[in-house]
């Protein structure tokens, strides 16, 4: 009977370990003799390819917890920044004058009344003859400041005398909407009110 490559294939497990009998080491060793790809098969078993140590579960994980310990702090960084400039933003618009008037625009006309007006009686506005919302930042409101007199009653028209607000009372501490007004244009601004002192603001 011819020994196969197959019978030698499974003996050589054993053979290899030294555990097999005398006449299967004498089989092996006469097969070997006549067959290299049994001998190259021999020599990777006696030497086994070294795998890689496998680390342990800890040693995987601490380069991704550092990655995300840096995106964390990456992430607090831009909120702190962000929190500071939004800060710093509001604190230069509340604070600077300029960016103040800029953003939160107003006109005031302060009204001294000696004697009670019957008749209507145009006034002036931040110095200026006429009311203009000439920025997209105001409101379009007039508020009758709460430290007023008392009531005043007003009307607006435009430059050709044509009413566009008509007889409206303005009461202390409150406002009307003025949003029938449109941006860049001149506007005569007219009251009625008893003696005192009045504080129109147009925001």
């Amino acid at each position: 009977m011819k020994i196969t490559c197959d019978i030698i294939n499974d003996l050589l497990p054993s053979y290899v370990d030294g555990v097999c009998s005398e006449d299967s080491c004498k089989l092996v060793e006469e097969h070997l003799h006549d067959c290299a790809r049994c001998s190259q098969k021999l020599t990777y078993m006696k030497n086994p390819i070294k795998c890689p140590e496998i680390q342990p579960t800890e040693k995987i994980r601490n380069p991704f917890i550092k990655i995300k310990r840096t995106n964390r702090i990456k992430l607090i960084a831009a909120v702190m920044i962000t929190i500071c400039v939004v800060s710093g933003g509001m604190f230069a618009i509340q604070e600077v004058g300029t960016l103040h008037d800029y953003f939160y625009p107003s006109n005031l006309a302060v009204i001294d009344n000696k004697t009670d007006r019957n008749e209507w009686s145009q006034i002036n506005i931040a110095d200026e003859n006429f009311l203009n919302f000439n920025s997209i930042f105001y409101n379009k409101e007039v508020v009758n400041d709460a430290n007023s007199s008392g009531d005043v009653m007003l009307r607006i028209l435009d430059e050709n005398k044509n009413i566009v607000l008509d007889e409206t009372i303005v009461k202390p501490g409150t406002s009307i909407d003025l949003d029938m007004l449109q941006n860049n244009r001149n506007y005569i601004v007219e009251v009625k009110c008893k003696t005192g002192r009045f504080f129109l603001n147009f925001v």
